[in-house]
């Protein structure tokens, strides 16, 4: 466990857990999330960067497919609990995102964890559950997964998420994703996959409410709940490879994290205890790539043909603008 922690925080301040690739590690992700740390010390709040002991994360396993199985997803959930502990931290503003391995893991913790997260931003990644076909825990890849062969209704994917947590009846988080059409690592009909997975989890329609072009080379399709509100976005990036870039302006902006108060879904709108209002849809676009990876984070072919960052084992003290302690915890 890595944690970045602003000079100045919120009170109390929300937390984003930022997973890495195959091959990477908390420093790798800590420098490719750059844009979101710079914005962290604008506004206060927390960071957890999780390490794996393995070249990837488990998603594909019982044990971190199930809440409370011991598995991948329980030791991250582990790290907020620790967070919130000890920084008395925000436990109604927690919040995931992640990069290919780490998006998967990051769709992982929406749907075994729906009562910690309140949303997710994934790059590059497949539906929550889709790595179990085929996954051993010794070569920790899903080939027909990542070639995008895995295919179920709307109707299975949702009851598979549903499966991981069965007593849970509460709100389930929003979901914004990103994959690039030439995505030759991680098939880009994930996608379309993940999205008939998270319609059907937030009771939304198939059709999206809205299709714009709010940032060149992306098509953003955007799905609103009864009440008018954001809860599902799906940017697709023409002719993007694996690496897409991370929009810091849009992922904020879902989080709901440029504003003061509650989760945007914590007491709005509660219809059915499926899905909760968010401001994305209004003010997510940035222009350019609205905060690519930079410094030492640029990527090579690594493992599985996932992208790799800089190597290290731990992250510098005050290594972005604006300050902050950037330390090593140990794992609750």
């Amino acid at each position: 466990m890595y944690i970045y922690v602003p000079d100045k925080l919120a009170s109390p301040p929300p937390i984003v857990v930022a997973s890495h690739y195959c091959g990477g590690n908390a420093t790798a992700m800590f420098s490719n999330a750059s844009s979101i740390v710079s914005v962290a010390n604008q506004r206060g709040f927390i960071m957890i960067f999780p390490q794996t002991t393995n070249n990837c994360w488990d998603v594909g396993s019982t044990q971190s497919l199930t809440h409370d199985g011991g598995g991948d997803t329980q030791a991250i959930a582990e790290m907020v609990k620790y967070t919130i502990t000890k920084y008395s931290a925000d436990a109604g503003r927690v919040y995931a995102m992640g990069t290919s391995s780490g998006a998967m893991m990051t769709e992982a913790l929406l749907g075994v964890y729906p009562d910690m997260f309140k949303a997710g931003a994934e790059f590059s990644g497949v539906p929550d559950g889709c790595w179990a076909a085929s996954y051993t825990a010794s070569n920790q890849w899903s080939g027909p997964c990542a070639s995008g062969q895995v295919t179920k209704t709307a109707q299975q994917w949702g009851d598979l998420v549903r499966a991981q947590y069965p007593s849970y009846t509460g709100l389930r988080p929003r979901v914004q994703l990103w994959h690039g059409t030439n995505d030759t690592t991680i098939n880009y009909n994930n996608m379309a996959e993940a999205i008939k997975e998270w319609t059907n989890v937030l009771g939304l329609s198939a059709n999206p409410t809205t299709t714009d072009t709010p940032q060149t080379g992306f098509t953003r399709k955007v799905w609103d709940n009864s009440c008018g509100f954001s809860v599902l976005e799906a940017w697709t990036q023409q002719n993007g490879g694996h690496t897409t870039p991370i929009n810091a302006n849009a992922v904020i902006s879902f989080f709901g994290l440029d504003k003061t108060g509650p989760d945007l879904g914590a007491s709005e709108c509660a219809d059915g205890g499926t899905s909760g209002p968010s401001s994305g849809s209004s003010s997510g676009a940035s222009s350019g790539n609205g905060g690519s990876s930079g410094g030492s984070g640029a990527s090579t072919s690594s493992g599985n043909g996932e992208s790799s960052g800089s190597s290290g084992t731990s992250m510098s003290s005050g290594s972005t603008s604006g300050g902050g302690s950037a330390v090593a915890a140990p794992r609750p």
